[in-house]
C-alpha cells in the first residue's frame, strides 16, 4: 500500500491498535466498523475460542485493504488468551531451566499456535529484569534477575516466534522489573538513574534488538531523573533519544494497553495518545474510545500534528507489515501432545531443590496455602502423584484469615508438607503471603520430624521460613509443575532446575 493513497483517518488509523474481545458481543460489530470507517492497523485480542478467533481474524483481514496486525498478550502461550489453545508455565520455569534450545522450542510452538489462529504479533518476550523481590506484576513473568540469563532467553526466544513468521515484541521498555507497584492500578515512580539502567535493566533489550526484534513496548512507568521525569511512554528522553538513536532501534514501538491506571491517570486519552506519538512511538496500544479517539487527533490544528513525523511512523508501519505479513505464512505441524511434551519438559527441567532431600516418611500431612483463592482442589495432581507411590496423604486447606492449630508434634513416621500457592495478574495482588499464613508457617517449620514447603508460583515466598528440612520451588500452579515437583519428592526426578533470582 502506498502511503501517498491514504488520507489522514487512515493514517492515524494505521497508529492504533483497539482490542477485540471476544467475551463482548459486540467487540466484533466494532472492529469491522474501524476498519471500514478509519482503517485501522490492527487489534489485540482478548478472550475467545480457536474457531471464534480464527473466523474472525480471516474475515476482518478480508476487510482491510492493508494487512492488520493481531497481537495478544501470549507471554505463556496462545492459551492464556484463546481458551482451547496450549498454556506453558510461568516464564521464571524457562529461566530456572537455563535451556535456550528449550526457550527457542516453546517460542516456535507459540508462534505456529497463533498462526493457526491468524495472529501474527505476539506480546513477548518479558525482558524485564526482576530485580525488586515485592515486584507485583512482574515477578514469574520474568526469566530472572541477572541480566546475562534473561538477555540470553529473550534472544532464543525472539529467533524461535520471528523465524516461524510472527512478530516479537520485548517488554517493558526499560524495565519494569524494579517496581513496588502494578502499573494497571497506579503509576510507579522510580528515582533509578539512566545509568543504573545502562548497567541492569537495559541489558536485555539491547539483546533483543542485536536479536532483531521486530517490536518493543513501552511500560507505564516513571523516572524521575531521566528526562523530565515523564511516564516512559510519553517520554522523548527515553523512546525517542535512549531507545532510537543511542540504542539504535529502527522496529515498531508499541505503547502498553491505555486501559491500565497508570497512564489513564495522566489526563485524557487524546493528550496521552498525542504525547506518546511525540514522544517516539508507533502504535497506541488498546485505546478505550478509539472510534472518538482517531478524530481527536485528526481534529488537531495543523501546528500540532507533524505531518512528517507521522508519515515516517506510517512508512514504519507499512514497511514492517510487507516484510512480515506477506511472507509464507504456512504452519509446521504442531498438536496438543507436542504442547504437552514441552510443557512436561519445561515443568521438570525447572523444578529447584533449594534444600533438602527427597520424601523419607510413608504419610504425609499436607497444610495447603493457596493465595489464589481457587475454587477447584489446587492441589489434587501433586496429592495424587504422591497416593500413587503408596504414600497416605491427609490434606488440610487454610484459609487466609484463620487455621486449625497446627499439631504440637507429629507421628515419628508422618511429613508434614506444606504447599504455597501464589500467581501474577494485573490488579491479582496474589503474589506474596498474607500474615496468617506467615504465621501459621513460622509454626509449622519449626515441628520435630520431616517438615517440607514447596512453592508454586512465586519463589520469594520461602524467605524467611529456614527450618524447613525441605524447600522446593516450583513456579506455576499448572498440573505438571506439581507433578514435577512430586516426583522430585518421591525420588523419581533429578532436579536440574536452578534458581533464576537470589534469595535472602
Amino acid at each position: 500500500m502506498d502511503i501517498n493513497n491514504l488520507n489522514l483517518a487512515q493514517k492515524i488509523g494505521q497508529l492504533i491498535m483497539p482490542r477485540i474481545d471476544f467475551n463482548d458481543p459486540k467487540s466484533l460489530p466494532r472492529a469491522r466498523k474501524l476498519i471500514q470507517e478509519f482503517q485501522v492497523g490492527g487489534f489485540i485480542i482478548f478472550n475467545g475460542m480457536r474457531d471464534i478467533v480464527t473466523d474472525a481474524t480471516k474475515e476482518l483481514q478480508s476487510l482491510s485493504k492493508i494487512p492488520l496486525l493481531f497481537g495478544c498478550d501470549g507471554e505463556r502461550g496462545v492459551g492464556q488468551i484463546v481458551r482451547d489453545m496450549t498454556l506453558f508455565p510461568f516464564t521464571m520455569s524457562l529461566g530456572a531451566s537455563q535451556n535456550e534450545n528449550l526457550v527457542h522450542d516453546q517460542a516456535s510452538f507459540i508462534a505456529n499456535e497463533m498462526k493457526q489462529c491468524g495472529l501474527n504479533l505476539l506480546f513477548a518476550p518479558v525482558a524485564d529484569i526482576n530485580s525488586n523481590p515485592d515486584n507485583p506484576i512482574i515477578n514469574i513473568r520474568s526469566y530472572g534477575d541477572d541480566p546475562d540469563l534473561v538477555s540470553r532467553l529473550c534472544s532464543a526466544f525472539i529467533r524461535g516466534c520471528q523465524e516461524n513468521g510472527v512478530l516479537a515484541c520485548a517488554k517493558h521498555f526499560p524495565g519494569h522489573g524494579r517496581t513496588g507497584v502494578d502499573s494497571h492500578v497506579d503509576l510507579p515512580v522510580l528515582d533509578t538513574s539512566l545509568q543504573a539502567l545502562q548497567n541492569n535493566d537495559l541489558i536485555s533489550f539491547e539483546s533483543s534488538i542485536k536479536a532483531g526484534v521486530a517490536s518493543i513496548m513501552t511500560a507505564h512507568i516513571a523516572f524521575s531523573h531521566i528526562g523530565d521525569g515523564s511516564a516512559v511512554t510519553v517520554s522523548k528522553k527515553l523512546i525517542s533519544d535512549v531507545l532510537r538513536d543511542e540504542m539504535g532501534f529502527n522496529g515498531l514501538v508499541i505503547t502498553d494497553s491505555l486501559h491500565m491506571e497508570g497512564i489513564i491517570k495522566l489526563g485524557e486519552e487524546g493528550d496521552i495518545s498525542k504525547r506518546a506519538l511525540d514522544a517516539g512511538c508507533d502504535i497506541i496500544l488498546d485505546p478505550r474510545y478509539p472510534s472518538e479517539l482517531i478524530p481527536n487527533l485528526c481534529n488537531l490544528p495543523i501546528s500540532d500534528l507533524d505531518q512528517g513525523l507521522l508519515d515516517l511512523k506510517v512508512k514504519r508501519i507499512l514497511s514492517i507489515k510487507d516484510n512480515w505479513l506477506s511472507k509464507d505464512t504456512s504452519l509446521s505441524p504442531t498438536s496438543k501432545e507436542d504442547g504437552t511434551k514441552l510443557k512436561e519438559q519445561i515443568a521438570r527441567e525447572s523444578v529447584c531443590l533449594v534444600r533438602g532431600s527427597a520424601l523419607k516418611s510413608k504419610k504425609a500431612l499436607i497444610y495447603i496455602f493457596d493465595v489464589t483463592q481457587s475454587e477447584n482442589e489446587i492441589s489434587q495432581s501433586f496429592t495424587e502423584r504422591l497416593e500413587g507411590q503408596g504414600i497416605c496423604v491427609e490434606g488440610i486447606s487454610v484459609s487466609l484469615t484463620g487455621i486449625e492449630e497446627p499439631p504440637n508434634e507429629v507421628l515419628d513416621d508422618t511429613a508434614v508438607i506444606c504447599l504455597v500457592y501464589t500467581t501474577i495478574g494485573a490488579w491479582k495482588k496474589q503474589s506474596s503471603l498474607t500474615d496468617n499464613f506467615k504465621t501459621a508457617l513460622t509454626k509449622i517449620e519449626t515441628l520435630p520430624g520431616e517438615t517440607l514447603l514447596v512453592s508454586f508460583g512465586s519463589p520469594y515466598v520461602i524467605q524467611g521460613f529456614g527450618s524447613f528440612n525441605t524447600v522446593i520451588c516450583s513456579f506455576d500452579i499448572l498440573d505438571e509443575c506439581q507433578q514435577a515437583a512430586a516426583d522430585l519428592l518421591l525420588n523419581k526426578l533429578k532436579p536440574i532446575g536452578h534458581l533464576p533470582i537470589k534469595l535472602d
